[in-house]
């Protein structure tokens, strides 16, 4: 007999990891020149909640179909989900709007799944 504790998946999530995810961060000098910079603005956030509702830019996470990942991420997404922890994507509210900075196969990868989509949300401005 299957019990239903089997069937959910819970997951605990951890991070983000600044440093590892300079690397896209990089992706905009403007905002980010140095990691000085990076911390500074990245550390005041929290972890919040994404949805479909807040028109993230630069994710795949609500028209996900088609979308062509590296398999080497997606197994390493696959590989967080099944042990539960999941590290937080990183998103940036700036203007008003949102926009991914690291950590779209992580959310793909919980959308799809119907899970939880949390990531880390700071604010630019």
């Amino acid at each position: 007999m299957i019990k239903l504790k089997d069937l959910l998946i819970e997951i605990k999530f951890w991070g983000p990891d600044f440093e590892n995810e300079w690397e896209e961060a990089i992706r905009y000098p403007n905002l980010f020149p140095d990691k000085e910079t990076w911390f500074s603005k990245v550390k005041n956030g929290k972890v919040m909640t994404v949805n479909c509702d807040m028109n993230i830019q630069n994710t795949d996470m609500c028209d996900y179909e088609g979308v062509d990942l590296h398999s080497d991420k997606i197994k390493g997404v696959e590989k967080q989900i099944s042990s539960g922890k999941v590290e937080l994507p990183i998103v940036m509210k700036r203007n008003g709007q949102y926009e991914l900075i690291g950590g779209n196969t992580r959310l793909i990868g919980l959308s799809k799944k119907g899970l939880p989509t949390k990531a880390w949300v700071f604010n630019y401005d």
